[in-house]
């Protein structure tokens, strides 16, 4: 036990197959089925794995009370209900995110190993973590693979204070010879877990990222997280921020994009009204292209490769540093990880604790601390 009254900076060592197997049992005995607790624990224990932990298991709580009081229908199973062949629509029945997300990337290779490209939209889900676990598995599949999704509205398009926009990820993954490369960032400046993270650390956030009430840069990330959950005024910013000068309307553009992809044309709700109602109504969308369509994909990969090479071959601005591209740095400390565990801040592991007597289970079990 670290020697210290203030545990916010200790992390707790935690083996990452005690983690999938905790947070599988805490989903299973709040109600998800077996199979739909599984995949769910594994994206969540994904991110936290790649140094994502807005997005792992410290929003496992969420599903766990979701599923418990109803918000998260545990009974829905996502059915395809227009198939056009190379176009299919899912609805998710308002269950968990993350199998239907799973469904949908599935039901896309297949349809475009026949047709060379496909798209499937879901309608009426929930949220569904890292994008970048869905493209991957559809990269893995052969396929250039896109995803993205809406959100309830966090971000204020530019030229307004309004948030109107979800933080709306587009990510994409492509095959390589190396492995896969992908890409999976929100078309926000931050996104909220980032905020609430930063909350649990005791650390500030940075101007820019978000105004407040009264149109004037937020700077405190506990009361913009707060504002921002109770709908208060709070606003993140459009990637690039809220001027053109530095690219906002750009950003923008992206989180509208998103809203189009994943709201109207999907048949589902656009961020201002995904909740209305009293069930879900978030949106995705994948698109599959069959690298087999566009010639030999083993030439594809190879040059895809090199081409990541020779993107990390450049000279570096500081010596020390490393060029990277998208993945790098995610993927070592995936590995790093899966060697010596996964570090989960002490107020998380409470929190997970907390929920293993809510629900009646063991609680994790932790390795050692470090900070």
């Amino acid at each position: 036990m670290p020697d210290t009254e203030n545990l916010q900076d200790w992390r707790r060592l935690i083996d990452a197959a005690e983690l999938t197997r905790f947070t599988t049992e805490a989903l299973t005995t709040a109600g998800a089925r077996p199979a739909d607790a599984a995949v769910t624990a594994e994206v969540l224990v994904a991110a936290d794995l790649g140094g994502v932990e807005s997005h792992g298991v410290a929003r496992l709580r969420r599903y766990v009370e979701g599923l418990r009081n109803g918000d998260i229908n545990r009974f829905g199973v996502p059915e395809t209900v227009t198939d056009a062949g190379s176009v299919c629509v899912i609805d998710a029945h308002n269950a968990l995110g993350q199998p239907a997300l799973c469904r949908a990337v599935d039901l896309a290779t297949d349809r475009a190993r026949e047709f060379g490209t496909s798209v499937v939209a879901v309608r009426r889900s929930n949220h569904m973590g890292i994008a970048g676990w869905f493209a991957e598995r559809g990269a893995r599949a052969g396929m250039f693979t896109m995803v993205s999704t809406n959100a309830v509205p966090q971000v204020a398009p530019m030229g307004t204070n309004e948030p109107m926009f979800g933080t709306n990820p587009f990510c994409y993954a492509v095959p390589t010879s190396g492995g896969t490369l992908c890409f999976d960032g929100a078309s926000s400046t931050v996104s909220r877990g980032k905020l609430e993270q930063l909350d649990r650390l005791g650390k500030p956030m940075q101007s820019g990222w978000a105004l407040g009430p009264d149109g004037q840069a937020a700077l405190g990330a506990a009361e913009t997280v707060t504002g921002l959950i109770n709908r208060k005024g709070y606003a993140l910013l459009p990637l690039g921020g809220g001027d053109q000068n530095h690219g906002g309307h750009k950003g923008s553009a992206l989180g509208l994009f998103a809203e189009l992809l994943c709201g109207p044309l999907a048949g589902a709700r656009w961020s201002r009204h995904t909740y209305q109602g009293g069930e879900a109504g978030l949106g995705h969308f994948v698109f599959c292209l069959n690298l087999d369509a566009l010639g030999d994909q083993e030439v594809i990969r190879t040059e895809v490769e090199q081409l990541a090479r020779e993107v990390r071959g450049g000279v570096p601005v500081e010596a020390q540093t490393p060029v990277r591209i998208p993945g790098d740095r995610r993927r070592l400390v995936t590995e790093m990880r899966l060697t010596h565990g996964v570090p989960v801040l002490e107020s998380v592991v409470a929190d997970l604790n907390d929920l293993a007597e809510f629900v009646g289970i063991e609680p994790v079990s932790a390795l050692t601390y470090e900070t």
